[in-house]
């Protein structure tokens, strides 16, 4: 399916020693004839173009070969043949348009055109597959700052345009903004991509960098890739207008409230199926809450992409002024420079040709700033390991403060039963019965005294200080506790006459 459209030689125009020449030839043709207003060049005006691109750019036939003087220009004359401009012909010429034709001929052996016949007119044309794949290199080979420029705003414009829709718009043109939701959704996954480029396009540069051979070349390659082409582009891009952080919280928020709003989630899904986008409603609302995720996932997590970046950023600065630093430190400093100086003039003077030579020079005693006496101390015999008593741990005030706040907050979590039947004695009068339902709870301490006996009525295993004077039993029958603390089953606390309490005490 990859390869569907394209020929099996199609990347034999990558793949040779003229891939650049290939590749500036397509991209030309691309422009001048397959974009904008309908074309249908002939193959001469075909030869022309690629003639064009050969005259504009003589280092790309042969790193080896040098034409010397530019090539004429041609003009297309008629059908069969091209004509040369004021009539000249030379060496260089013929051998050029005798390439060209070259070129022609093996773009369209390896399918990247195609010629078609009307009647007695031959015409060239792009089939789908290579014109999508000229079109992605021609995307690339422009500047990427300006193919994402604002993409945040757009998103968020869009999204506030969709967050407005409603059932009760019933105008085709209002509902017909439902599909700037499916347009979000890819401007930020090219947003991404645009920061992967940049991601990418760092690490190509640092590559450069280290592999430059002398420190000239490195730091010409980190000011003209560096600083000429990504930073004053595509860094100002995404740390203006298109900065990760602008409007991220904005676009979460009405990503949000979006998926949890089913009135415009249906006109959404509506607009998917007529659009065609989706072929059910049910699809259709599947593939708008995926969009809307999409978008709250990416720009949830695209602080880590921008941290990257600039991580990797610091890093490569860091690395050339370093270069920087440490260049005047080696031969081919001024350190270097002045030692052979010194060395020159000191041959001169003991040539005895210029024995009263003088050269002004201000000089300064040599002198270290660190005193004799403070140097390290000599390296002593190791003393042997003496048994001594451990030391008291030494208090730490905020540790005991913590450690008392932990004990009271435990004590606190677990109620013990007399703190349980001191909280059941204040709901229930002696003798009587009350439903877990009707206890109202006021403090945390009552919540959990409360929660206690609901866990001791619900196991049955009622500790005896609490036995002793009342008695707990389940009732899931009855409506359940319902309040601000908690919502539970029900159960029944029942207090024993105090008569029976002291009867029980006597036996």
């Amino acid at each position: 399916m990859l390869f569907r459209y394209l020929n099996d030689d199609a990347f034999l125009a990558f793949s040779r020693d003229h891939k650049h020449l290939y590749a500036a030839c397509l991209l030309d043709l691309y422009d001048r004839f397959f974009t904008g207003a309908p074309a249908f060049p002939t193959p001469q005006e075909v030869t022309h173009g690629i003639y064009e691109v050969m005259r504009s750019n003589p280092t790309l036939w042969n790193e080896g070969d040098d034409f010397g003087d530019p090539l004429p220009d041609v003009i297309s004359a008629g059908r069969r043949r091209i004509k040369r401009v004021g009539g000249s012909r030379t060496e260089t010429a013929d051998k050029a348009l005798l390439i060209a034709r070259q070129i022609y001929a093996r773009l369209i052996a390896w399918g990247w055109l195609e010629e078609e016949e009307y009647g007695l007119r031959v015409t060239v044309d792009m089939s789908m597959g290579p014109l999508l794949v000229i079109q992605r290199l021609a995307s690339l080979n422009k500047d990427v700052s300006q193919r994402f420029g604002g993409l945040i705003v757009t998103v968020r414009l869009n999204l506030e345009a969709v967050e407005k829709l409603s059932p009760d718009i019933l105008d085709r043109k209002q509902r017909e903004v439902a599909l700037a939701l499916r347009e979000a959704r890819n401007q930020v996954d090219q947003f991404t991509r645009s920061l992967r480029a940049i991601l990418s396009d760092l690490k190509r540069i640092r590559r450069t960098v280290m592999e430059s051979k002398t420190v000239g070349d490195r730091l010409e390659a980190f000011f003209e890739e560096f600083v000429g082409q990504l930073l004053l582009k595509d860094f100002e891009s995404i740390l203006t207008f298109n900065h990760p952080y602008r409007f991220r919280d904005a676009i979460i928020d009405l990503a949000r409230r979006i998926v949890h709003t089913p009135a415009t989630m249906q006109v959404l899904s509506e607009e998917y199926v007529a659009a065609s986008i989706s072929p059910s409603i049910s699809e259709a609302a599947l593939d708008v809450e995926g969009d809307l995720l999409a978008i709250e996932s990416t720009f949830g997590q695209i602080g880590e992409m921008f941290e990257r970046i600039e991580s990797f950023r610091r890093q490569l600065e860091a690395r050339v002024r370093n270069t920087i630093k440490y260049a005047e430190r080696g031969a081919q400093g001024l350190i270097g420079r002045a030692a052979d100086l010194v060395r020159r003039l000191d041959r001169i003077h003991a040539s005895g040709r210029f024995p009263n030579a003088a050269v002004e020079w201000s000089l300064e005693p040599l002198r270290s700033p660190w005193s004799e006496f403070h140097q390290a101390p000599s390296r002593e015999p190791r003393k042997p390991l003496e048994a001594q008593a451990l030391g008291e741990r030494p208090a730490d005030p905020l540790y005991e403060i913590r450690k008392q706040l932990r004990l009271q907050y435990i004590a606190r979590i677990a109620p013990s039963p007399a703190q349980v039947r001191s909280f059941l004695e204040k709901q229930v009068p002696p003798g009587g019965t009350r439903e877990a339902r009707f206890v109202s709870l006021d403090t945390v301490d009552d919540f959990l005294a409360f929660d206690a006996a609901r866990r001791f009525a619900l196991t049955k295993d009622v500790p005896a200080e609490i036995a002793r004077a009342f008695e707990l039993e389940g009732a899931p029958d009855l409506p359940p506790h319902d309040s601000e603390w908690l919502r539970c089953a029900n159960f029944i606390i029942r207090r024993q006459a105090p008569t029976l309490t002291r009867r029980s005490h006597a036996q």
